[in-house]
């Protein structure tokens, strides 16, 4: 069995501007309330971040072990430096504690003209 991956891969022709993305996360059985914590904890941390323009972590109102994250940064660079943060890090630690989620977790979105 191959080891999980954590930090997305970050295509080099991805538009200039805003990188918007979502992630949905799913909990371990019994590890709800747990991720649900870890979840709060990189949302406050992650709003601080000078590149960060939106995120907002949701909790599934019919499943309550599945957390949606809707995250906005200013542009690639300032996910790149989303992502070597230590509030992250740690947040893919306790994924791997509390979650069945890996780097295809995360959808990276390029908004439509219009």
């Amino acid at each position: 069995m191959s080891e999980r991956q954590y930090v997305p891969e970050i295509a080099d022709d991805l538009p200039p501007g805003e990188r918007p993305m979502v992630a949905v996360v799913r909990a371990i059985p019994g590890h709800e309330e747990q991720l649900a914590a870890a979840i709060t904890t990189l949302t406050a941390a992650v709003r601080r971040e000078p590149g960060c323009v939106e995120f907002r972590s949701f909790r599934d109102a019919a499943q309550p072990g599945v957390f949606h994250l809707y995250e906005v940064y200013a542009d690639t660079e300032a996910f790149r430096a989303h992502l070597a943060t230590g509030h992250v890090a740690q947040f893919f630690t306790e994924l791997a504690g509390h979650s069945t989620a890996d780097a295809g977790a995360l959808v990276q979105l390029v908004e439509l003209p219009g």
